[in-house]
């Protein structure tokens, strides 16, 4: 009991850790300018290989490695993975960039119900009624920012649907977060390189613009994809797809705080029509989930 415990704690704390992180690299998006979001993308895969090889290395997973991409049933599911969480950096770069990132924010707003519905469909789970009910509010909220801006939030849509089907699968997966992280920057790398050969044959700069600030930004991309994301995945493992998917609701509420107080991007009363819905969903889920039982001590 008292090693579940500790385990749930360890859980709770990773999955928070993570979705905190997450909401500052906005920061480092914004400090780079107007870079190529193709390129940083291809840094946040690169350094995060060559920091993920060191750590497999040290851990000696190297002949785990040469298992799962001799696997063939892992094999594909690793480059699903791989696909969805590239497509994903690429969405939330472009976000960024064009200040879109209250955008990005609702996205990752509607991401973790997201996780719920496919874990209903791909992992045959149920919900009970207030559940739904929650679902619903989120829904409306979604379909108040689409009619707020004429259209479909297809950022917002994007981001919640790739994460979403990446967290899912490598849920199911089961694989070591570093062990799998490697795998998936390892199937990135022929890719990753051919973007830099690109660069250069261009007559482009490789490091953002090739000075030495710019040179540890680059590998800075590294560090700041690769410690959230094994929080992430440890935090998935330890704990159950919904409590993990409503904890990562630390990432989209840092992200709105630092778009709308550090960035000064525009959160209206219309706005706010399109997060109030979601929020309150948020809180009827978090309120009809069942409480667990107490022990019952024996009589002395």
């Amino acid at each position: 009991m008292g090693g579940f415990t500790q385990n749930r704690f360890s859980g709770i704390l990773f999955s928070v850790s993570a979705g905190i992180l997450w909401g500052f690299v906005p920061v480092y998006i914004n400090f780079l300018g107007d870079v190529d979001p193709f390129e940083i993308v291809a840094h946040r895969s690169l350094w995060s290989l060559v920091l993920l090889f060191g750590l497999v290395v040290w851990r000696q997973q190297m002949r785990l490695v040469w298992q799962i991409l001799k696997h063939k049933k892992l094999l594909m599911g690793f480059i699903v993975t791989t696909f969805l969480l590239s497509a994903n950096w690429g969405i939330y770069v472009y976000a960024v960039q064009s200040e879109h990132l209250v955008s990005a924010a609702l996205g990752y707003f509607i991401y973790p119900i997201c996780s719920v519905m496919l874990g209903i469909v791909i992992l045959g789970e149920r919900l009970d009624r207030w559940a739904w009910v929650a679902i619903a509010f989120v829904a409306a909220g979604v379909l108040a920012k689409a009619h707020l801006i004429a259209g479909v939030p297809w950022v917002a849509l994007l981001l919640s649907g790739t994460f979403s089907l990446y967290a899912v699968a490598r849920k199911r997966l089961n694989v070591d977060p570093i062990l799998g992280l490697f795998v998936e920057t390892l199937l990135l790398l022929p890719a990753t390189l051919g973007f830099f050969v690109w660069l250069y044959m261009s007559g482009k700069s490789v490091f953002f613009g090739g000075t030495a600030l710019h040179v540890g930004l680059a590998v800075l991309a590294g560090v700041l994809t690769v410690v959230p994301l094994i929080l992430f995945h440890a935090g998935n493992r330890a704990l159950s797809m919904t409590m993990a998917s409503l904890l990562f609701y630390s990432n989209p509420t840092t992200q709105l705080l630092i778009a709308t107080l550090l960035f000064n991007e525009a959160f209206s009363q219309r706005d706010l029509l399109a997060f109030l819905p979601i929020w309150f969903g948020i809180i009827i889920y978090f309120l009809s989930r069942p409480r667990p039982l107490k022990p019952v001590l024996p009589a002395a």
